[in-house]
């Protein structure tokens, strides 16, 4: 394995939450980059995940602040900080793009990183399609 993977928010969710969303594959694939400490997560993630347990989308297991203490000190997986690089390329995306801040800045991180990203977002995967970034379905 080469270039490190970048989890989509609702990727890490799904594997800490519901790992049956996840196939047995792509696990390999996280296990595998966790193992070789390539398993990488943005930053704007864990906002992403605050917002959604605040609105009571997702149902977490401890208090917020210990749940996001939790996910980055995940053995293999390391947080992404929204560098001067990331944050200029989030806004160099083709404006048709994507809407959502957060997508776009978790797409510039995987520019930024030559990661590969998982999500099952679609708009990312058909934009990923024109050769912007690798993209795996989950």
């Amino acid at each position: 394995m080469t270039n490190p993977i970048l989890l989509d928010t609702h990727v890490l969710l799904w594997s800490l939450l519901e790992p049956s969303e996840i196939s047995r594959g792509v696990k390999q694939q996280i296990s595998l980059a966790q193992n070789n400490n390539r398993l990488l997560l943005c930053s704007i993630s864990l906002w992403e995940i605050a917002m959604l347990n605040f609105k009571k989308r997702i149902n977490i297991y401890e208090p917020t602040k210990e749940f996001l203490k939790s996910v980055t000190s995940v053995r293999g997986l390391s947080t992404k900080d929204i560098s001067p690089e990331i944050a200029a390329e989030s806004v160099l995306l083709m404006d048709d793009f994507h809407g959502d801040p957060a997508d776009r800045i978790i797409v510039a991180t995987a520019k930024i990183y030559g990661a590969t990203l998982l999500t099952r977002d679609k708009k990312i995967l058909d934009w990923a399609k024109s050769g912007h970034i690798r993209c795996v379905k989950v």
